[in-house]
């Protein structure tokens, strides 16, 4: 931070954030050279079995068959430390460990299926971790002899992506530079493709609370999104399934700075700071499943849901939250392995997913909305997504404080909260301590519910989501991580639940309110178009002029009929419009519904009358029909009613 940031700060506030952290519990992060378990490449000579090759601190040389010709240079200096294997005992790699041109030292685990050939790819990756290779085609032939005779008695645990394992010496959690958990031997990252590591760290965790833990307090929105940072390693933990939120509002409401401060909690990269670790809405289905397998346990922000192809976001909701990707046909054309995963994901735009589906022309599914729950960005303070500016004047000045600590603290909360995490997994038990956090997971939601008794089994579902997000709030700052009181995720988390709900409309059954709208939407869009106007000349109730009640004269050419509309009084004595669907014209009307169960619902609540046995359509005989047909009778009031319940 610069010196006019920090001389533009309040002296009061400054006193205040001391204040309270003077008294905060820390858990202290290992600093880069603590943590560093990398092997160094010796600087002595070491050979291989079969003499024919060897390496010294200049690198790795083929012995000359002949002695007064000179050895090969291959490399630089760079050795096999461990061979690796998963957990079935495929995937057999090796773990090599280099020393690049400024002296750093390199780690990464290859699987042998790159050792075919010149080792072209493999070759690849080396150089760009900054390995010096050889390029004659004589020791690209020798390097790759190299690798294919490399065998040694070190053996470490190989797994395909980041997240929770289940290994044969226990559970571990694996992020690209390092594993946590009590194992019996190393466990590394052991991927085709070298992998993107967003998790890197700066700054310490007491850093990161006094510049951004601490300011969360008081804003809902934030201590939704530090929370859930936290709360992303439990869904392997709990065995729950993915989901996420989504921030929606205006533009400049500070959305993104809440994407961001959760960003600030798992990682970030150098250049971008905690930018670097939130992604991007603007890709394809396929894109975004490899950026999913890439997050596995672990926040996955997204910032912008403008940016995805509308015709793809149902899709795509269901993909993330389902942990499962598209069955894919191998060479051969057997079945490849279905990429599998856990996210919980924190996604921002201006639209919900209900506005991006009516773009599409698509309905918007109950599952939909259960996976992907829309809470407003405003808090409703008239500082847009913020309530508690703190010590700084204005939201603006809030918000650019926030981004700026956020490039420069990142990171080290989340491997803070993973090393004590699997601490206490190792002290209680992995099975008491899931018991244990589940109820307290279902104390939160039946809290959060408590005004709503009858909510249906969807709410109930996206209450025990955000109640979840709360354990982990709780979670991290019971290990002194956040700076927050200890009722401050629970309380602020379910005031964005509570939003969520109002948002929504209802605490019912989403089918049973989209009954209602389509139907309603269907006959207001539809109308004289496509529905042929009832009229019985003889009837007494015939109004003699328009005053009275008497139908528009207009006569139109009915396409596609849907129906029969007919002037008459409703229940409440005003004369309009009422409607009567045939089979075909309810289906429609009722897409991607079950006609059934949407049909029960509709005249529960009073829209369709049934006839005197009960049954949902009534025996009628329209004009010029030769005879009854059952039609669906709408109340004459479906234009008036709203949907929702609150």
């Amino acid at each position: 931070m610069s010196s006019e940031t920090n001389q533009t700060q309040a002296g009061t506030g400054r006193e205040g954030v001391r204040a309270a952290l003077s008294g905060a519990k820390v858990i202290k992060l290992k600093s880069g050279k603590d943590k560093d378990t990398k092997s160094k490449p010796s600087a002595r000579r070491t050979e291989t079995e079969d003499g024919r090759f060897f390496c010294d601190a200049h690198g790795l040389f083929r012995k000359a068959a002949d002695s007064t010709k000179a050895d090969m240079k291959l490399s630089g200096p760079i050795e096999a430390i461990a061979e690796t294997r998963g957990p079935d005992g495929k995937g057999w790699g090796i773990l090599l460990g280099w020393i690049d041109r400024d002296g750093q030292q390199h780690e990464q685990a290859f699987p042998r299926s790159l050792f075919s050939g010149d080792c072209g790819e493999l070759r690849s990756q080396l150089a760009d971790g900054g390995l010096t290779l050889s390029s004659s085609p004589a020791a690209k032939a020798a390097f790759a002899d190299w690798l294919s005779s490399i065998s040694t008695p070190e053996r470490a645990q190989s797994v395909g992506r980041i997240g929770w394992h289940t290994l044969p010496s226990g559970r571990a959690y694996v992020l690209p530079d390092a594993t946590y958990g009590n194992m019996d031997e190393r466990v590394v990252l052991q991927t085709a493709e070298p992998e993107t590591d967003l998790f890197g760290m700066s700054g310490t965790v007491e850093e990161w609370q006094q510049h951004i833990g601490l300011l969360c307090r008081g804003n809902s929105r934030l201590v939704l999104a530090v929370s859930s940072s936290f709360a992303a390693p439990l869904l392997g933990l709990l065995g729950l399934d993915g989901g996420g939120i989504s921030l929606f509002g205006a533009s400049r409401a500070g959305k993104s700075t809440a994407l961001l401060v959760a960003s600030s909690v798992c990682g970030g990269t150098s250049d971008a700071g905690a930018k670097g670790y939130a992604r991007s809405w603007r890709s394809t289905s396929n894109g975004l499943e490899s950026v999913a397998l890439a997050s596995c346990d672990a926040l996955l922000p997204l910032d912008e849901i403008g940016q995805l192809d509308p015709r793809e976001i149902g899709d795509v909701a269901y993909m993330l939250s389902n942990g499962q990707g598209k069955v894919r046909a191998s060479r051969t054309g057997s079945a490849r392995a279905v990429a599998r995963w856990r996210v919980l994901f924190l996604s921002t735009g201006e639209k919900t997913l209900s506005d991006v589906n009516s773009e599409a022309g698509r309905a918007t599914k109950a599952g939909m909305e259960v996976r992907y729950c829309d809470v407003p960005a405003d808090a409703g303070a008239g500082m847009g997504l913020f309530e508690n500016t703190h010590h700084l004047d204005s939201a603006g000045e809030f918000a650019d404080y926030l981004g700026n600590a956020c490039g420069q603290f990142y990171g080290a909360p989340f491997r803070a909260f993973l090393e004590r995490l699997t601490a206490l997994m190792a002290e209680e038990g992995i099975r008491p301590l899931r018991e244990r956090l589940l109820e307290r997971l279902e104390a939160i939601a039946t809290g959060y519910l408590q005004n709503w008794p009858r909510a249906s089994g969807q709410v109930r579902s996206v209450a025990r989501r955000f109640a979840m997000i709360a354990v982990g709030g709780e979670l991290a700052t019971t290990f002194g991580l956040t700076g927050w009181d200890a009722d401050t995720a629970d309380a602020l988390v379910g005031l964005c639940f509570g939003d969520w709900l109002r948002a929504r409309g209802t605490s019912g059954r989403r089918e049973d309110e989209q009954a209602v709208q389509q139907l309603r939407d269907f006959i207001a869009r539809n109308g004289a178009s496509r529905f042929q106007d009832w009229v019985d000349r003889t009837a007494e109730e015939l109004p003699q002029s328009w005053d009275e009640g008497k139908p528009p004269p207009e006569r139109y050419r009915t396409q596609n009929q849907a129906g029969w509309r007919r002037w008459a009084k409703t229940q409440e004595g005003q004369w309009g419009w009422g409607y009567m669907l045939t089979s075909s014209g309810m289906r429609e009307a009722l897409a991607g519904l079950n006609l059934r169960d949407a049909t029960k619902v509709l005249a529960e609540r009073g829209v369709l009358i049934p006839d005197k046995e009960g049954k949902f359509s009534q025996s009628v005989r329209p004009p010029g029909q030769a005879g009854n047909i059952r039609l669906y009778v709408v109340a004459g009031n479906i234009l008036a009613l709203s949907s929702g319940n609150e």
